[in-house]
């Protein structure tokens, strides 16, 4: 049995999830780099104006506070949001990154469904 969904909004094709303290550090880059929201397809960071091109390829390691989530991820730059908004594609990810970044949302989602139910049992 196969399924499959297309989504008419390819820009947010996947469940994408805010995370306080959640960063990229990218190879060649001193300072961490903090992500606005992150998918299993991608994410959106925020960077100094005009410092990457659409495009480029960056190698990351994706961090939440001083601990590392997943090392060594390719990012490709695929749009400039504006404001030092800079929207990323995962690329050539291992099943074991696939699977941490799987792993990662779903959990977040859960998080997220317990954050409501108590707000609504208030």
């Amino acid at each position: 049995m196969d399924f499959s969904y297309e989504s008419s909004n390819k820009a947010r094709g996947a469940f994408r999830a805010s995370v306080p303290g959640l960063a990229i550090k990218v190879k060649g880059y001193p300072d961490p780099f903090s992500v606005k929201d992150f998918s299993v397809n991608g994410l959106a960071f925020s960077a100094e104006k005009d410092v990457f091109e659409v495009d480029i390829k960056l190698e990351v390691d994706l961090v939440l506070g001083k601990k590392d989530i997943l090392v060594g991820i390719t990012l490709e730059v695929i749009r400039d949001i504006g404001k030092g908004l800079m929207g990323c594609v995962f690329v050539d990810l291992d099943k074991y990154q696939e699977e941490r970044l799987d792993k990662l949302v779903l959990e977040i989602q859960k998080r997220m469904i317990l954050l409501r139910k108590k707000k609504g049992a208030s």
